[in-house]
């Protein structure tokens, strides 16, 4: 008999322990390789542990509600035991077919969708699948907590819905928010419910929302949201404004790879005129860029790597990182062997990650494991460059202004072109200026040989 370890994963930007917040397997479970067993709670996301190992859960070793540091055992799955396969379809027939019985139902639910049912009180049999395969799943059970909340139907007793920064901020001052009123959408409870316990003045410094028009598809960048709420004012006006765990993982991350590595900036301004008409429907400049990095980081591998412990990496894949803006602070998914994709998949991959990981439903591999990162500001057309710090162990990032006419000189003539200035920012101690020159050259000539 052998046995596999679920083991509690790091998941980036330093992270030193997490919070195991519901089990969606019990001893005695059969479970299959990538089935979600049980919900994790970063600083940064919630995220689902999913089994590395067909077999049988064995025990459970950490229950639910415990913090615990990374690489904790938390569970055992039993390998080598039989697990069922799902029935073959049957043949059509004319015979009408029966309903299914409760097993066969049960294999088209999710387990986090079967969790969340039980614990807003929804009745399954009479839930719709929004997807093709007919399985139920935690997008479907949401839809209805949201239609039921919109009617005035509240959140069951004990169901507490926050962020998991406000769940840190309780448990740090040992607030039991079970105890607390949520004065959120759905009676989540936010920040400043808790920090009213706190002392906290009641109330919030409002700031105006800019209205951004997107010049590029498919960009990073959200709205801007209202600073947080003030934890003291003080007789001078000067305000206290509270830093999330977020923000503060980020300037601890940043201010290391800031002193820690010598950054050298190269930029080039690129014309993607001719690239931008060829694009297909649906795809966007934004797309387009990661496709274009992906090709050049395959042609220029020196700055597809990563620099740990004195010990440099180069990787026969791109992992790529995208820049994602949240409310609250940054995170940088990672697309997993990125170079596999075409150009349409690509965007589908990314507009789905970008989607998860505003939604908290990232994977733990997809936290952490980038070989290079691109950081598009182009959303916001009064941003014509910027330079960007390195995400560490990497050893470069590509900071995109955004792409909007500008005049440029061909061939002794002044034409108005669609250009975008693009700055790669490189470790020193890792890539030498040419090489630094050279990847924005390879870039430009897989720009202007794009076919679409």
């Amino acid at each position: 008999m052998s046995f596999s370890e679920i083991v509690l994963p790091n998941m980036g930007f330093g992270m030193e322990e997490g919070r195991v917040l519901s089990w969606l397997k019990q001893p005695g479970d059969a479970v299959r390789k990538g089935e979600p067993v049980a919900e994790i709670e970063s600083d940064k996301a919630n995220v689902e542990l999913e089994a590395l190992a067909d077999g049988v859960l064995d025990a459970i070793l950490v229950a639910a509600d415990q913090v615990v540091t990374v690489g904790t055992v938390l569970a055992r799955i039993r390998t080598g035991e039989a697990v069922a396969e799902p029935a073959a379809p049957a043949l059509a027939s004319a015979q009408p077919v029966s309903a299914p019985d409760e097993s066969e139902r049960a294999q088209r639910i999710s387990p986090v969708a079967a969790r969340l049912a039980k614990e807003h009180g929804i009745d399954l049999t009479s839930l719709q699948s929004s997807s093709a395969d007919g399985r139920i799943t935690r997008e479907d059970v949401e839809a209805v907590i949201s239609f039921q909340a919109s009617n005035g139907k509240s959140t069951p007793a004990g169901k507490v819905l926050t962020a998991p920064a406000v769940r840190k901020l309780a448990r740090d001052h040992h607030i039991d928010l079970t105890q607390v009123t949520g004065t959120g959408k759905e009676g989540r409870i936010r920040r400043e419910d808790v920090q009213a316990l706190l002392g906290a003045p009641p109330f919030v410094i409002a700031q105006p929302i800019p209205t951004v028009r997107a010049t590029q598809t498919a960009a990073v960048v959200p709205p801007v949201t209202p600073s947080p709420e003030p934890v003291s004012i003080s007789q001078d006006g000067r305000t206290e404004i509270p830093i999330s765990m977020m923000r503060q993982t980020i300037a601890r991350r940043l201010s290391q790879s800031a002193q820690d590595s010598p950054h050298f900036f190269t930029t080039a301004e690129l014309d993607f005129t001719d690239a931008a008409a060829l694009l297909p429907k649906g795809i966007g400049l934004n797309t387009l860029i990661c496709h274009l990095v992906i090709q050049t980081l395959l042609a220029q591998p020196d700055l597809n790597a990563t620099y740990e412990n004195g010990h440099l990496y180069h990787y026969d894949h791109v992992h790529l990182a995208l820049a994602v803006a949240l409310p609250n602070g940054l995170m940088t998914p990672v697309l997993r062997r990125a170079d596999d994709y075409s150009l349409s998949g690509l965007g589908d991959r990314i507009r789905d990650l970008i989607e998860r990981t505003r939604a908290s439903k990232l994977k733990p591999d997809e936290l952490s494991g980038g070989t290079f990162t691109v950081s598009n500001l182009g959303v916001v057309k009064q941003v014509d460059r910027f330079t960007a710090i390195i995400n560490p162990p990497q050893v470069g990032i590509l900071a995109v202004g955004t792409a909007k006419p500008r005049p440029m000189v061909i061939n002794g003539g002044l034409h108005i072109r669609t250009t975008a200035h693009l700055t790669l920012s490189a470790d020193h101690r890792i890539v030498d200026g040419m090489v630094a020159a050279r990847f924005l050259e390879a870039f430009d000539n897989q720009l202007q040989a794009f076919k679409g």
